[in-house]
């Protein structure tokens, strides 16, 4: 613990030379994870009693064999608040009144109107955008009293999850795009497939229609990740959709053109999602490799496209050995997310 919250301190002091200068703003982007949540605490009493409320939070997913969290949490008192100023994310627990360091920080960040929100007594949740370096995102979790403060902080543990993980996405695709996309790319799979997706540059297009097979492989390296859309003509693509015994083969089908490996039955799992605007179903399991001894998770989305009388199938996955898979896929499904089946606007 204490050598990574070193290294953190490092990587500002140094200038953060790996994590890139952003000349959208005159400051430097925060380093490490958007997994990667500092948790402060106004009040050293709180330290210690923070374990409902932190697996309230987060949430734990399976990769294969291995469990993950959503978060990773790091708890600091009073005495350390100022480690918080190394993260991406933060999350400020303020018991109004307590005269501490945190508390003058907070008096110096918030607004007037955010102050006297605060201190009105009953539970108060209020964002604050890059306050230390550009790409941070904290809340500040407010309560006169001790109690109401750790009560009111679990019961709003769902929505800052969700938050997080939105603000997250928002920030992932800026980088994305102040990096450079590959339009060129972009635009011929619009005009060749009739889908649009940002795709950023350090992707590039691997596999277009194998051997005829309706899809497309993206893929970048370090480790190795690669998103592939493919497609099934239907009749009817929502009752296809409807029924998922069919998204299943879908996704087996997919594997074995693309990639030329097989699903694990007994990994899958459905969850409700969304690409874009859309509600879509998204299917998490394993894949394991017919070309080598290896395997590693994926996730699929399904969607109907009426249109053009096809489902389509996008599909992320991973292959990084002994690493955590969370970040990778996180960063995927934000890419995802940008997927449509309506032409882009010049």
């Amino acid at each position: 613990m204490r050598l990574r919250h070193t290294c953190l301190i490092l990587a500002m002091v140094l200038g953060l030379g790996a994590c890139g200068y952003d000349k959208e703003k005159p400051i430097f982007m925060a380093p490490g994870s958007y997994g990667d949540i500092a948790i402060v605490v106004s009040d050293a009493a709180l330290e210690g009693a923070l374990d409902g409320f932190k697996a309230a939070i987060n949430q734990e997913y399976t990769f294969v064999i291995s469990r993950e969290n959503l978060f990773n949490l790091d708890v600091y008192g009073p005495d350390r608040w100022e480690l918080c100023k190394g993260y991406k994310n933060i999350i400020v627990l303020w018991r109004v009144g307590d005269t501490g360091p945190v508390e003058k920080e907070m008096r110096h960040l918030l607004t007037d109107a955010a102050q006297a929100r605060a201190a009105s007594g009953s539970g108060v949740v209020t964002e604050f955008v890059e306050p230390y370096a550009s790409y941070q995102f904290g809340v500040v979790v407010s309560a006169t009293d001790r109690n109401s403060l750790l009560s009111f902080a679990t019961r709003e543990a769902a929505g800052l999850r969700a938050r997080f993980e939105a603000k997250s996405s928002e920030r992932i695709m800026r980088r994305y795009r102040f990096e450079g996309l590959d339009t060129q790319l972009m635009a011929d799979l619009w005009t060749r497939h009739r889908f649009y997706l940002e795709i950023p540059g350090a992707y590039r297009l691997n596999q277009e229609l194998p051997d005829g097979y309706p899809g497309v492989e993206l893929m970048r390296t370090g480790p190795s990740r690669g998103i592939t859309v493919a497609w099934s003509q239907s009749v009817d693509p929502q009752l296809v959709v409807d029924y998922k015994p069919l998204m299943v083969e879908l996704r087996r089908e997919l594997g074995l053109k693309m990639h030329h490996e097989d699903i694990v039955e007994d990994s899958l799992v459905w969850v409700e999602d969304t690409v874009g605007e859309r509600s879509a179903w998204r299917l998490e399991g394993a894949w394991t490799s017919r070309q080598f001894d290896g395997g590693g998770p994926f996730w699929c989305w399904f969607l109907p496209d009426p249109d053009n009388q096809r489902v389509i199938c996008i599909d992320a996955l991973c292959y990084a050995p002994g690493l955590d898979k969370m970040d990778y896929f996180r960063r995927m499904r934000t890419i995802v997310q940008t997927f449509s089946l309506q032409r882009p606007q010049p």
